[in-house]
């Protein structure tokens, strides 16, 4: 051989080395975090869950990721975000308590060496950027006027309102917030802080941890006027057509199984039962009810737009969820001295309407009932997993029944993390869910070592494989097989009363297994 050639061919194998090992080193990295949390989001508000509504950036995640039919929550705001934040079960008593067991995912991002970013929703009493978090922008409580925050439009007209909570704006807390942009809106503005921090770190030698909580679709019902007109007229057709479309759309796509996943059957009002005004008035709510949602859709495709700008898409392990099904709450009560006198102005700054439980029904097809219970339609919702890195399977279905206390231990997985047993001097609890990664590449998940369990307002329940007891209120004890009946249509409580007895005491030891130290005993 010419000892050129095999000069050049020596370097040439060198290289080649070097380059090997860079890819490999590359494919080891720590994959980028972003977790997506919406608000009071129906189990088939998405397109590539049954929707009419408009959806495009999330059914392309869908599409080349995973989609989860048994994702599990609290049924609740504030609970789920303890809960996801801490990955243990927490009941209704219990959940603010939760924060002082141990560090949450930011702290523990932050500790692995990624920067930590959160923008959105708290409803938490703890300070994110005391907690593990380099930066914050959001609100502390759990909703707003989208439009407005505060108490005053720039044109000094008093906005409806629950509460002014504190926000941390431009790393500064401040107590009432009210934007000068005539035009701002929650939802864009959460979005864009996110972006502008993408940009500032994108030199960044560190992985980025963003936790991207937005408060919508929850109420007030409010959207961009724009979006609105997208769906003027599509619900004329009322609750239960749109109701019924939903179903046969995931039928048709063989996205449920009819003979295990009938449409529930709790009674919706008739539409034709509504006066032609009040039929208006109900289209109208949902019409503002899409353009949220659609409005969710663009600014997630802006973030991801944004990280394809900086090439970082690919190793971006994108998680969406909502922390409940949808709303059915109608708090009039909180609207002291503000009447409306308008309904076709829902939608606008001055307007703090909500869905209702005909809707939130329609919404949450096919399961029963909505957030604040423990029935299918309150604590399952849709959940996509997108990694191109890390997923080998895309554009397909896990229906494994996961739980958001699954993400805590997944993000110890995926940066190969032991669970500290002590934290700031103090013992921790462990997290109590399992990690999704064997779904990542269509396997089997571990065996649970704890129970899922649901206590939140009038919702109470226990689900021991595809056993599930549940309760509403004080009503009795129900008892179901979601094997084989997904949308809890057939009761067999009074066929096996051993069955649940045994499972009232599950119920039971779970939730004295959710009692922490007093919340008081906060860091």
């Amino acid at each position: 051989m010419n000892p050129l050639h095999s000069t050049l061919c020596s370097i040439a194998f060198f290289i080649s080395g070097i380059l090997s090992i860079q890819a490999k080193n590359t494919d080891t990295e720590k994959p980028n975090i972003l977790l997506i949390l919406v608000d009071d989001m129906g189990y088939s508000d998405l397109g590539c869950y049954g929707s009419e509504i408009d959806t495009p950036n999330l059914d392309l995640l869908a599409k080349n990721g995973i989609r989860y039919s048994q994702m599990y929550n609290t049924s609740k705001c504030s609970t789920t975000r303890s809960a996801l934040l801490m990955g243990r079960y927490v009941d209704r008593t219990s959940w603010e308590a939760n924060y002082n067991n141990g560090p949450n995912l930011g702290e523990l991002a932050q500790q692995r060496g990624y920067r930590t970013l959160w923008s959105g929703k708290n409803h938490s009493s703890i300070l994110p950027t005391q907690r593990g978090f380099d930066r914050f922008y959001g609100l502390q409580g759990g909703c707003c006027n989208f439009w407005n925050p505060g108490k005053k439009t720039p044109a000094g007209k008093d906005v409806p309102h629950i509460k002014a909570y504190q926000w941390m704006i431009n790393d500064q807390w401040v107590k009432v917030f009210e934007p000068k942009d005539p035009n701002y809106y929650t939802t864009d503005a959460f979005t864009n802080n996110a972006i502008a921090w993408l940009r500032e770190y994108k030199n960044d030698s560190k992985p980025f941890f963003l936790y991207l909580a937005y408060t919508s679709p929850h109420w007030p019902l409010h959207a961009h006027q724009k979006d609105i007109d997208k769906y003027k007229g599509k619900y004329d057709k009322g609750y239960q057509v749109i109701q019924q479309e939903r179903y046969e759309r995931m039928l048709n796509n063989q996205w449920i199984d009819k003979e295990t996943t009938k449409l529930h059957t709790k009674p919706i009002k008739k539409w034709e039962s509504l006066s032609p005004e009040q039929q208006k008035d109900e289209a109208r709510r949902m019409e503002v009810h899409a353009a949220m949602v659609d409005n969710l859709d663009q600014n997630i495709g802006k973030v991801i737009a944004e990280l394809k700008a900086h090439d970082a898409f690919e190793n971006t392990l994108i998680l969406f969820f909502s922390d409940n099904g949808s709303s059915s709450e109608n708090l009039t009560k909180d609207l002291k001295n503000h009447t409306e006198t308008d309904t076709t102005a829902i939608g606008n700054v001055f307007s703090y309407q909500f869905l209702g439980p005909q809707w939130a029904q329609v919404i949450n097809t096919p399961f029963a009932k909505y957030k604040k219970t423990s029935h299918e339609g309150g604590i399952c919702t849709p959940m996509i997993a997108h990694w191109p890195k890390g997923i080998s399977i895309p554009n397909t279905w896990s229906h494994q029944p996961v739980h958001l206390v699954d993400i805590y231990p997944t993000l110890l997985d995926l940066t190969k993390t032991n669970y500290p047993t002590t934290w700031e001097g103090q013992a921790t609890r462990p997290p109590e869910g399992i990690s999704l990664t064997p779904t990542f590449s269509g396997n089997k998940l571990t065996e649970r070592e704890h129970l899922m369990g649901f206590d939140f307002a009038a919702g109470r329940a226990i689900r021991d494989k595809n056993w599930k007891l549940v309760r509403f209120g004080k009503q009795q004890w129900e008892l179901y097989n979601l094997e084989t009946d997904r949308s809890e249509t057939n009761n067999l409580a009074k066929q096996m009363p051993e069955k649940v007895k045994e499972m009232t005491s599950l119920f039971e030891q779970w939730q004295k297994k959710c009692q922490f130290k007093d919340k008081e005993n906060l860091r």
